[in-house]
C-alpha cells in the first residue's frame, strides 16, 4: 500500500516521537461524512499519453513543488499492496496506484515526493483503452465505499507497539478536469494521526491520484490546488 510503508513507518516514528512538542490529534468522534453515490466518467474523445514516458513526464515534476519537497526513487517492481496486510484484506488496496487496482492500463506512471515533518505528496496516473476507463474509475471508488474502516494485519513486533487502524472518508473538492472526486484516509495509532487528502480525477483516458499526507489535516485549498496544476500538465498546458 503506498500509504502503508511510507505512511504506516512514518506513524511509527510519530509514535516514537511523541510528535516532538506538538499535541496529539484529537481521537476521531464519529463525525466522517459518508459516501454519496459514486462519480461516473466523462465521455473520452482523443487519446491520451502515448506511453509511459510520455506520462510520466505530464505528471508533476520537483520543480513543480515547494522547494521542502524532494523526490524520492521510484518504487521496485512488485513493492506496495503485497507487502501490506490488512483487515478485512481487501481493503490493502486502499491508495495503492490506480493501475494496481484497475488492471488492464496501457501505461502507467507514478512520482513519490518527501517533505517537512514526515509530509509526502504521492501522485500516480494510469492511461487506459476508452472503452476501459469507467470501469477502472468505478473500480477505485468501490474499494474505498467497501473499506471505510479497517485495521493494519501484521502482527506487532511487541506487546508495546500501537494498533493502526484506517477510517476513509470522503473530502471537500472542487470539481476538477472531465470527472473527479476526493477523498481522505485518516491513519491512527494509539492518539496520533496521520492525515492523507487525495483527489481522483479523470482527464481524457487517464486517470490520476493525487494524494498528500501530512501529521495534521490537509487544507483542502492545497489539494486543489496541486489537482488543479497536475490536471494542467496532462492537458498539455504548460506553466504553473
Amino acid at each position: 500500500m503506498r500509504f502503508g510503508p511510507a505512511g504506516a513507518a512514518a506513524l511509527a516514528v510519530l509514535v516514537l516521537a511523541g510528535c516532538g512538542d506538538d499535541e496529539p490529534a484529537p481521537a476521531s468522534a464519529g463525525g466522517l461524512p459518508s459516501f454519496g453515490a459514486p462519480v461516473t466518467a466523462a465521455p473520452v474523445t482523443g487519446t491520451g499519453p502515448a506511453g509511459p514516458a510520455e506520462l510520466l513526464n505530464r505528471l508533476l515534476s520537483s520543480t513543480d513543488l515547494p522547494g521542502s519537497f524532494t523526490p524520492l526513487p521510484p518504487r521496485d517492481p512488485g513493492t506496495g499492496a503485497t507487502a501490506d496486510a490488512t483487515d478485512p484484506a481487501a481493503c490493502v488496496a486502499v491508495l495503492t496506484p490506480i493501475a494496481a487496482q484497475a488492471p488492464g492500463a496501457r501505461a502507467d506512471a507514478a512520482v513519490q515526493y518527501a517533505g517537512p515533518d514526515f509530509s509526502s505528496i504521492d501522485i500516480d496516473a494510469a492511461a487506459y483503452p476508452a472503452d476501459g476507463v469507467a470501469s477502472a474509475l468505478a473500480a477505485v471508488q468501490r474499494t474505498l465505499r467497501d473499506c471505510v474502516t479497517f485495521a493494519d494485519a501484521t502482527p506487532p513486533e511487541s506487546a508495546d507497539d500501537p494498533r493502526i487502524t484506517y477510517e476513509v472518508a470522503p473530502f471537500d473538492q472542487p470539481a476538477a478536469g472531465d470527472s473527479s472526486t476526493a477523498y481522505q484516509v485518516l491513519v491512527r495509532a494509539d492518539e496520533l494521526t496521520l492525515h492523507s487528502a487525495v483527489a481522483l480525477v479523470q482527464v481524457g483516458d487517464t486517470l490520476t491520484q493525487i494524494a498528500v499526507t501530512a501529521p495534521e489535516s490537509v487544507q483542502p485549498e492545497v489539494l486543489s490546488a496541486l489537482t488543479a496544476q497536475q490536471v494542467r500538465r496532462l492537458r498539455g498546458i504548460a506553466g504553473p
